[in-house]
């Protein structure tokens, strides 16, 4: 199978530089990179592949892709094709954190805790926050929308800083109140899911 090469790009957005990388014959995207957060720019040593080539001047499918993810920093509600992203170097249990992530809803937040509920593995909410703590496709995947148990904010990206994780989730219209998720945006809803158990039992 003669597979194409891995092309690079990066791109100004509202939170500095971001870069995706992608297979140019296939366009299936290997990597959504974000910026460093101390200086706005991006940081080619944390490009996973090797032999990658930036390209200057890419696919209108790839202008699509930095347009979308132009938005979502932006807060607009935009879907992506999961399909169309490679997880051939994922785990399973990964693999089904990041797809599940992916149904988190536009404005809701999701906690570690129900999140590996959700994927059937209800004592697994620290490998499910280590998954997403290594998401290759941030906002794309949009992990930003799970936080802590207790619905503080917490971090992003394998980073303790929240910054970037609370611009997000604000730009989405999310209202966090002393750092913590208002009940009104969590999903799903405490009292649902009370509803559920005392219909059951």
């Amino acid at each position: 199978m003669n597979l194409g090469i891995l092309k690079y790009i990066n791109f100004n957005s509202l939170i500095g530089e971001i870069g995706i990388v992608w297979e140019d014959k296939t366009f299936i995207l290997k990597q959504v990179l974000l910026p460093e957060l101390s200086t706005r720019k991006q940081n080619y040593g944390n490009i996973r592949y090797s032999g990658v080539i930036l390209e200057t001047n890419p696919d209108k499918i790839i202008y699509d892709y930095m347009s979308r993810i132009k938005d979502v920093i932006l807060g607009k509600n935009v879907s992506f094709d999961i399909d169309s992203f490679d997880f051939s170097d994922l785990t399973d249990f990964q693999q089904a954190v990041l797809r599940k992530q992916s149904e988190i809803p536009y404005g809701k937040v999701t906690s570690y805790k129900m999140l590996a509920k959700l994927v059937g593995k209800p004592r697994s909410a620290r490998p499910v926050a280590n998954v997403l703590s290594t998401n290759p496709f941030p906002l794309v995947i949009p992990c930003h929308r799970t936080v802590r148990s207790d619905w503080t904010v917490g971090g992003y990206a394998g980073s303790n800083d929240s910054y970037y994780k609370q611009f997000l989730l604000e730009s989405e219209g999310i209202e966090i109140k002393k750092g913590i998720i208002s009940k009104d945006y969590r999903y799903p809803m405490e009292e649902f899911e009370s509803d559920k158990i005392l219909k059951s039992d």
